[in-house]
């Protein structure tokens, strides 16, 4: 099927990451497609804790996050259908020297960009919150600002504002190739046709480095499985109860509504893993884990809790934990490999990609950094606060 219209631009991926860029792109005068293969927010972006967060290690994340804050407080008045944005804030713990070092140094950069930011000792953190009494922590690390939201309802609020705007959206589309004349990206062929567009955006999550061979680019993304589980506590947990970070342990643990509370972590096994073959189910030796080392780390659940609910997905990121962001050829943008903090960082990003599809500026924030080129050099800037 030969697509009659030629697009302004065609986004690839409706993940939160392409419906934020369609968004944005339209908003500001584009003609934009949205190309999806199965369905908007089936891939990724509905698989994480959801995590809105500032505190960060890198200056790029912190710029990013705040970027996207003030769209994330307004969702609800813009699009008619309410995130459920939870500030919890967030609180990193360690016992270790060597960690408690690398919490210092990020407290210092958070301070210094104007993020609101508390070193506490072990007395001060059990002092401030006494249900944290068990927390044997030497040191934490607290971030009032940040939460989470119902990525579901997000996706949802996203699908509306698209229609509002005049966005097409095509479901069943999987892109077969990049179309390149001239050494300029021209549009892309899908298992539904061709589709003419003066620009590409690759927002196409782990399926990224599939679409940047498409166009013979060698982009190194990574993906990466994670697991995450909801589990009833020893006690109903408090909603105001910070997300909790065991930075020794490499586990986390956060309220999720109802005195429940969900649970994660790597524990040291944050490896790569297939995105066209990874199980999307938890693993029962991974949930026996993690609930083992969270009840050790924070004493709130048991080693036994019961699971309510639990499900794996895919960190779409690459070896610094930074996402690609630039131009990759004339007439393609890849915007991919975030590392899980795609669905915070989403309204900066298709604030900023709109702006270059413009030739604006993007928006005060130097994404130079973020370039694929990047991974040639021996030294970069690498984000380690990911949890």
């Amino acid at each position: 099927m030969l697509n009659q219209n030629v697009f302004d631009v065609a986004v690839i991926g409706a993940g939160v990451i392409g419906l934020a860029t369609a968004y944005e792109l339209a908003q500001a005068g584009a003609s934009v497609v949205v190309l999806e293969r199965h369905s908007p927010g089936a891939g990724q972006s509905t698989k994480t804790g959801g995590g809105i967060r500032l505190a960060h290690n890198s200056k790029m994340n912190v710029e990013l996050t705040r970027k996207s804050l003030p769209f994330w407080e307004n969702f609800g008045a813009r699009f008619g259908v309410d995130p459920r944005y939870r500030e919890t804030g967030h609180l990193f713990l360690t016992q270790s020297i060597q960690n408690g070092s690398t919490l210092r140094h990020q407290a210092d950069l958070l301070a210094n960009l104007n993020v609101p930011v508390n070193l506490l000792d072990g007395p001060d953190v059990r002092a401030r919150w006494p249900t944290l009494a068990h927390v044997r922590a030497a040191t934490g690390l607290h971030c009032p600002i940040g939460g989470y939201l119902d990525h579901h309802t997000v996706v949802a609020g996203y699908q509306r504002g698209l229609t509002d705007v005049g966005v097409r959206l095509k479901l069943g589309a999987r892109v077969e190739d990049v179309l390149i004349k001239g050494g300029e990206v021209k549009g892309v062929t899908t298992s539904i046709g061709l589709f003419p567009a003066k620009c590409v955006v690759n927002a196409a999550g782990p399926e990224a480095i599939v679409i940047a061979r498409y166009a013979g680019l060698d982009i190194p993304f990574v993906s990466r499985r994670h697991e995450l589980l909801i589990v009833q506590p020893t006690q109903p947990i408090s909603s105001e109860l910070p997300w909790l970070i065991d930075t020794d342990r490499q586990v986390h643990l956060r309220p999720d509504g109802g005195g429940r509370v969900l649970i994660g972590g790597f524990m040291g096994q944050d490896k790569p893993t297939d995105p066209q073959s990874y199980a999307q189910e938890y693993s029962t030796e991974w949930a026996n884990r993690v609930r083992v080392e969270v009840s050790k780390a924070f004493g709130l659940t048991k080693a036994d809790s019961e699971i309510v609910e639990g499900w794996a997905g895919l960190y779409p990121g690459t070896c610094d934990y930074l996402p690609v962001l630039e131009m990759s050829l004339p007439g393609l943008i890849t915007a991919a490999g975030f590392s899980g903090t795609g669905l915070m960082h989403a309204p900066a990003i298709g604030k900023i990609v709109a702006d270059m599809v413009s030739g604006h500026t993007s928006g005060g924030i130097d994404i130079s950094s973020l370039g694929s080129d990047r991974f040639e050099q021996t030294t970069h800037v690498t984000e380690t606060s990911g949890f």
